[in-house]
């Protein structure tokens, strides 16, 4: 199990996008509102990809792509360069499949670019449920995704940890969606940044559920009625063995910089494949909790992070 990530700030803001074919404007991938999407003209794989200049090579941990409506049969590709063609990139997140049929490595260009076997790219709805959680009839039985019309309802996130902090410029995302039902693919957000780890996980108590606003009125019948509103997510956890490095140079300037206000990406444990997405999000800090000296030369902090709708 991994420790947990929160990544600010958003970076994104500051740079320029291109490429593609979009109807609905692509820069609506810098507003944080994620009902003002960038949607494409077709779901061609020309018309569905994109470019994102930073302005200048940053350090980065962590890129998203938030709210999408993907098919579950879609892939996509992430690379970073500092070079706007790409030609000798930073980082791919394709996998590659060697022709014997082994196992596949991750693959990376910079200590092996002399590898010649075809990359393959990611799914963009990887494995949800384990065997265990599904019946022999059902439809994803084989795949451990989720369904075709169980995912237009599911919170959709595109999400690269990198395995360590890589300095770069540019960063292209591509979609192969031909497929997708509405004809068109759609993103919400990008989110580019650098992610904070503790050394110590979260303390045992922490606890990951769901908010809603849905009202509920009643006739004089009794019978209930229902204005139903999508839900969110809220993960409540304390931080409680940091260093006073952690809590000044991590904590506290994390509280300074992002507020109430401003998105926080969290990724609970990014060696969860399973369960990534249900447990990482674009959220905020619901509250600004004190540093707690607990003890001799050990701070505690308790986070309650809520996700962005």
């Amino acid at each position: 199990m991994a420790n947990v990530l929160l990544a600010h700030p958003n970076v994104a803001d500051g740079g320029a996008l291109s490429g593609g074919s979009w109807q609905v404007a692509l820069n609506n991938l810098m507003d944080r509102r994620l009902s003002r999407v960038a949607r494409s003209t077709t779901a061609a794989k020309a018309d569905t990809q994109f470019v994102l200049d930073l302005g200048q090579s940053r350090l980065v941990s962590v890129i998203a792509v938030v709210r999408h409506n993907l098919s579950t049969a879609a892939k996509w590709r992430l690379k970073m360069a500092n070079d706007p063609s790409f030609a000798s990139p930073v980082y791919d997140n394709a996998v590659l499949v060697p022709p014997d049929g082994s196992a596949s490595l991750q693959m990376d260009f910079v200590a092996a670019s002399y590898l010649l076997w075809d990359p393959d790219w990611q799914l963009a709805w990887p494995t949800l449920f384990p065997p265990s959680a599904l019946e022999w009839e059902d439809d994803n039985f084989w795949t451990g995704s989720i369904t075709e019309e169980a995912r237009r309802e599911y919170p959709s996130l595109l999400l690269v940890v990198l395995p360590k902090p890589t300095a770069g410029r540019y960063i292209k995302v591509e979609v192969d969606d031909e497929a997708n039902p509405d004809g068109y693919v759609e993103f919400g957000r990008v989110f580019v940044g650098r992610a904070w780890q503790p050394q110590y996980n979260a303390k045992w108590g922490a606890s990951l559920g769901w908010e809603t606003d849905t009202t509920v009125q009643r006739a004089l019948s009794g019978t209930p009625y229902f204005d139903r509103k999508s839900g969110r997510r809220v993960t409540r956890f304390e931080l409680g063995f940091l260093s006073r490095d952690e809590a000044l140079g991590g904590v506290f300037e994390l509280q300074r910089q992002a507020g109430v206000d401003r998105e926080v990406l969290l990724i609970w444990d990014k060696d969860d494949a399973i369960n990534l997405l249900r447990q990482s999000y674009l959220g905020r800090l619901r509250q600004l909790n004190p540093i707690t000296r607990a003890f001799v030369g050990n701070h505690s902090n308790p986070f309650e992070i809520e996700e962005l709708t």
